[in-house]
């Protein structure tokens, strides 16, 4: 993989991150904490090896989905974001829908960031199983 810090810095040159070393700027030991973070649940095997730009890709922002979680946590001194369902103030109201299957189980975590639905979305076509059926039968 050919994940770094110049080319996290280069993907996300439009303003996500503002990068630098003063608060609440990031740091290149912060993105790399996050790689760090990263790696440590990243699974090659689930990308096409013949495109290895697509598991780069996801990888890139499963480290920003990380990097947000620890500048949030940071931001927040530590406590827990929730996922917002609604919202209202003078009359004008707002639901945000995620999809089930990324609030369900473990892929609930990554749909906290726009960074983590990212690297779902990247990653679904690898995470579901294929089932395919052979004729024949069994012997009594």
């Amino acid at each position: 993989m050919s994940v770094t810090v110049a080319s996290f810095k280069s993907y996300f040159d439009r303003g996500q991150f503002d990068y630098g070393v003063n608060v609440p700027q990031v740091r290149d030991k912060d993105i790399e904490g996050a790689m760090a973070e990263a790696g440590n649940v990243f699974n090659l095997q689930l990308y096409p090896p013949a495109q290895p730009q697509i598991a780069d890709e996801a990888l890139t922002y499963l480290t920003a989905h990380y990097l947000s979680v620890n500048l949030d946590a940071f931001g927040d001194g530590g406590q827990t974001r929730m996922l917002q369902e609604s919202r209202g103030a003078d009359g004008l109201s707002e639901s945000l829908v995620i999809p089930e299957w990324m609030n369900a189980g473990e892929f609930s975590f990554y749909s906290t960031t726009y960074y983590g639905q990212h690297f779902l979305i990247l990653s679904k076509p690898y995470l579901d199983g294929a089932v395919f059926t052979a004729h024949g039968r069994t012997r009594p």
